[in-house]
């Protein structure tokens, strides 16, 4: 998946379990939390291939060994100085995260495919060496077929049905409030008058 498409799919179902749970739409620092969270295994991964050649982007980070080790260490710290909604948050990002690289190769029974997920049990899997740029030059392609595209055919591709999430994930955060924005500018804002 595509950072935009990990982002929906970790909103839509944190949204989701937030109003079954806690009937109110998700909180600002949660939902910033959460956004880091569907991001944190390719911002760990990504770097060590495309900068060291360590793994091809799909290993440490990705691995649900990694992940529940780092997502008990930080329940522990919540325990003890508050804020498990962060660590709930955080959690549901990075498992969502995992599920949208590995869905489709598990439903379709390529399962060495996805022995990322059991790193360091399982060797991960090996992927053509791909860049920024080498993504940049596919989601370019994308875009320039859709013109002559029909929606149907757009929707049928992972591309276009990240796309498709990823509206809908902006109708539902606008149906939420915007939650995070003004979060986040009150910790830039309180910051910068404590430093000044």
């Amino acid at each position: 998946m595509l950072p935009w498409g990990h982002l929906a799919l970790g909103y839509l179902v944190y949204t989701l379990g937030t109003r079954l749970w806690n009937r109110r739409a998700p909180g600002g620092a949660p939902t910033l939390v959460l956004a880091f969270g569907t991001q944190f295994p390719d911002l760990f991964d990504k770097p060590l291939n495309w900068w060291f050649n360590i793994f091809d982007g799909r290993a440490i980070g990705h691995s649900v060994i990694t992940t529940v080790v780092i997502c008990v260490l930080l329940f522990v710290a919540a325990r003890k100085y508050g804020h498990r909604d962060l660590v709930g948050a955080f959690s549901i990002g990075v498992f969502t995260h995992l599920l949208g690289d590995s869905w489709n190769v598990l439903l379709s029974g390529s399962y060495g495919r996805a022995s990322f997920l059991l790193w360091p049990l399982l060797s991960p899997p090996t992927y053509p060496k791909d860049s920024l740029l080498d993504h940049l030059r596919e989601w370019l392609g994308f875009f320039q077929t859709v013109p002559g595209s029909s929606p149907r055919l757009l929707v049928e591709t992972q591309f276009g049905l990240q796309l498709v999430l990823f509206a809908l994930l902006i109708g539902v955060w606008a149906f939420d409030g915007f939650p995070g924005p003004r979060t986040l500018w009150n910790l830039i804002t309180s910051q910068r008058s404590v430093t000044d």
